[in-house]
């Protein structure tokens, strides 16, 4: 499999179910992720709100509530140092042949790490797009989620399922690293973010 078999990215549409939008560790998942622009429901006065009917009354509840619990992500100074990092490190590795450098973000459980990391990523795959806005078949952010056990094999799988490359019943990981690093070649990925989940 090549880049050129790889998606194009989609335009921004609204999402088809909850469900969909939240699966970050698969090449849709994630670029509906980099699309979705948080949409801010119309604040009706009393006035206008006795005017619905119930079907109406029910669409504009349920579009705000919607918008509640999607809890929008505040640019903390983590968040900022966290990116502005990201950022530094691809312009120092994009002519790097050899050493290129790493990003290890830690700390305790629920501070944060994954909303920190993935909103770095974010914002490399959309200053990416900018910069190549006719290359829709790119793939500048492959993101995983692996458990702090996962074997070489578990991973390669991941990055496998996240591209959409077939695999055999039970691949050889040396194969299916070959055909990974293939398509990543060729999509221009420039960053591999592999979340390790605090949990076995």
């Amino acid at each position: 499999m090549t880049a050129a078999h790889a998606p194009a990215a989609p335009p921004p549409q609204p999402d088809s179910t909850d469900a969909e939008h939240l699966q970050l560790t698969t090449l849709r998942g994630w670029r509906r992720f980099v699309h979705t622009t948080p949409h801010v429901p119309d604040l009706l006065d009393h006035g206008r709100l006795t005017t619905l009917t119930a079907g109406q009354r029910l669409a504009y509840d349920e579009a705000r509530l919607t918008h509640h619990a999607q809890l929008v992500v505040i640019a903390t100074a983590t968040i900022r140092r966290v990116t502005l990092e990201g950022r530094r490190l691809t312009y120092l590795n994009r002519r790097a042949e050899t050493g290129r450098c790493g990003l290890i973000v830690s700390g305790p459980a629920r501070t944060g790490k994954t909303t920190a990391i993935i909103q770095m990523a974010k914002t490399l795959e959309v200053i990416h797009r900018q910069r190549h806005p006719h290359n829709g078949g790119d793939i500048p952010v492959v993101y995983i989620t692996a458990p702090p056990a996962a074997t070489g094999r578990m991973i390669a799988v991941e990055f496998a399922r996240f591209l959409g490359i077939p695999l055999l019943r039970k691949p050889n990981i040396t194969e299916v690293m070959e055909a990974v690093c293939g398509v990543c070649l060729d999509a221009r990925t420039s960053l591999i973010v592999v979340d390790f989940t605090d949990r076995e």
